[in-house]
């Protein structure tokens, strides 16, 4: 696995600091009276992937792996780790033991390690951290009940006592002799959730395990069928944790196939007595496939009644679950129709209790919370975990590799996108992805220093409606957000932000519209108002300008017309003060013009305008 760490410099006065970015000039400056020509870059190279990582981050192929699990620790809660997002995908280590010889492997008889760990400031840029060899964060003993299929590890702070708990779900070897725990061939019939403790995010985490009384062997803290008193066992995975406002803490999880009860297939929950063991009689059902609601006697897995059909089958298949509370609700997010399919995606039911009365939300008004095989250019964004950080809200997901299905590649990687809550046409705040994107995305001021100065402006436009959504720092690319976007159908439409005082501005992005049919090829004119000579300038002019800001090809290449939706088109340059940034589209700068349509609609459709700037 690999990080890129990418920094493009940009310049005024070189034009080596230049080459190769779209849209570039020379420094010889074309000049009038009143105005300068402006050098810049267009953020991202177009040959390569090489951006300015101090200011912009983007989706990649940097971390590879499945079923991410991801949380935010501040320095507040923990001073030596704290300043970092950390990221577990299901991850496995070789069984070849030769090599290891560090100190912490000599009294342990080690038979794998498990849960790549990687931190990052920006959920862009990765750096593998895991405490163990080769950024592993967990090992299993040859004593442990875990061997084999080491799933979807997810990890959360216990307030409490500062130490980090990590779930997962693995199968118990065949024939392990252990009352609870099956000796059935079917693999699937041995899977069981897993607990490891660690005094760091990073690890190493231990294992935590019960002993059987009459073999003395090591047990899972978590079992179903002595908790339920199941007649068979009852497999689950995909376990995910959730500490309530009050402090209750609860797991959420998938109950998986296996020979007996795959028809309950869906989404569970229970409340646990400690990190550890749980309290059986509040075992819920939450969701299943292709019904809009369900219930359950807590406490009783067979007591499941299914409610409304849903809008779609979801392939059999309500998987990979996580709870996330808004505003006294409810929200438990998964996945359907199986991982391997491109519509593998972020679906959400919401409710009023956190074990019971799941409604899910119906297509168009909330649902999918993120798909991206909506737009054709991403596949299977599925298993998520959200991340908290201060009042912004990520989604961490896994795609797959291929945009062009499965079978052409079965590789998948790590991805993230800002999330929102809207309120949908029903009067019900619902969870909305900015995303999935594949295009530059602006750093918040906290992880660059820069400031979104957009957010400050007094914006005005000479046409059209929706200016109050150009700097709310969403992008709607879902049709429960669709009006949230600026639309302009005037021939020539100009967007003017000013300030009282001057602003430091670096870079402007302005991001486009979620169909190509409402998408401009490039912006006609930017003119920002000089609030004083800038160092490279050899006289004051009143204006630095740019023309013709074209949207870089990669996000609508030629050879293969694929549009990647709400992608910017970026000017970055050096830091000029100004009081006045002057943006002028006009409609025949469309994609997709009256001659390739037909159309003599010219509306043109932003999604938001990003001001990048506050730092000399």
């Amino acid at each position: 696995m690999k990080t890129k760490w990418k920094k493009v410099l940009t310049g005024l006065l070189a034009v080596s600091m230049c080459f190769g970015m779209a849209g570039c000039r020379s420094d010889k400056r074309e000049t009038e009276d009143s105005l300068v020509y402006l050098n810049y870059g267009a953020g991202i190279d177009e040959f390569t992937d090489n951006y300015n990582t101090e200011l912009y981050g983007m989706n990649g192929n940097d971390v590879e792996g499945p079923d991410p699990g991801c949380f935010y620790v501040s320095e507040e809660e923990d001073a030596e780790y704290g300043g970092y997002f950390y990221m577990y995908p299901t991850s496995f280590a070789t069984n070849d033991w030769a090599s290891l010889n560090a100190q912490y492997y000599k009294d342990n008889k080690i038979t794998d390690l498990v849960a790549s760990c990687y931190r990052s400031k920006d959920l862009y840029q990765w750096e593998l951290c895991g405490a163990l060899e080769g950024g592993y964060a967990c090992v299993i003993d040859e004593e442990d009940w875990c061997q084999d299929l080491w799933w979807a590890p997810e990890v959360i702070r216990n307030p409490a006592d500062g130490k980090y708990y990590m779930y997962f779900s693995a199968m118990a070897p065949q024939d392990y002799g252990v009352e609870g725990i099956s000796d059935s061939s079917n693999d699937y019939d041995r899977l069981h959730i897993g607990v490891a403790v660690s005094d760091s995010p990073m690890g190493p985490f231990d294992v935590l395990y019960d002993t059987d009384a009459k073999t003395g062997k090591r047990i899972p803290t978590i079992n179903f069928m002595t908790g339920c008193n199941t007649e068979y066992a009852w497999s689950v995975i995909d376990v995910s944790p959730f500490f309530d406002d009050d402090g209750e803490f609860y797991l959420y999880f998938n109950k998986h196939t296996d020979d007996h009860y795959s028809h309950l297939n869906g989404c569970w929950g229970m409340k646990m007595k400690t990190m550890t063991h749980a309290d059986y009689s509040t075992v819920s059902c939450l969701t299943v496939a292709g019904r809009s609601n369900v219930s359950s006697t807590p406490g009783k897995i067979e007591s499941v009644v299914e409610g409304d059909k849903y809008h779609t089958d979801e392939g059999g298949i309500n998987e990979a679950p996580f709870m996330i509370k808004h505003n006294g609700k409810y929200y438990i997010t998964y996945a359907p129709v199986g991982f391997s399919s491109a519509g593998y995606s972020v679906i959400q039911a919401v409710s009023d209790n956190p074990l019971s009365g799941f409604e899910k939300i119906e297509s168009g008004k909330g649902n999918p919370v993120m798909d991206g095989s909506m737009f054709g250019y991403m596949n299977g964004t599925g298993h998520h975990a959200f991340a908290k950080k201060g009042d912004d809200i990520y989604v961490i997901y896994h795609r797959h590799d291929s945009a062009y299905g499965w079978d052409k590649g079965y590789g998948r990687s790590i991805c993230a996108d800002r999330v929102s809550f809207v309120t949908n046409e029903d009067g019900v705040e619902v969870l909305t992805a900015s995303g999935p994107s594949r295009s530059l995305q602006w750093l918040s001021e906290d992880i660059s220093g820069y400031k979104n100065l957009a957010e400050t402006a007094d914006i005005k436009i000479s046409s059209g409606t929706g200016v109050q959504y150009l700097n709310d720092e969403f992008i709607p690319f879902y049709t429960v957000a669709q009006d949230l976007v600026m639309k302009a159908e005037a021939e020539e439409t100009t967007i003017t932000l000013s300030w009282d005082e001057p602003v430091s501005v670096s870079s402007v992005m302005i991001y486009n519209a979620v169909d190509i049919e409402s998408a401009f090829s490039k912006i006609a004119d930017i003119r920002l108002k000089l609030a004083e000579k800038p160092e490279w300038a050899s006289k004051e002019y009143d204006y630095a300008v740019i023309k013709d800001l074209k949207l870089p090809e990669r996000y609508y290449p030629e050879d293969t017309k694929m549009y990647i939706s709400c992608a910017p088109a970026v000017a970055e340059f050096d830091a000029v003060k100004v009081t006045e940034i002057q943006i002028t589209l006009n409609s025949k700068d469309k994609f997709v013009t009256v001659d390739k349509l037909g159309d003599d609609n010219p509306l043109i459709k932003l999604s938001e305008i990003v001001i990048l700037g506050g730092v000399e």
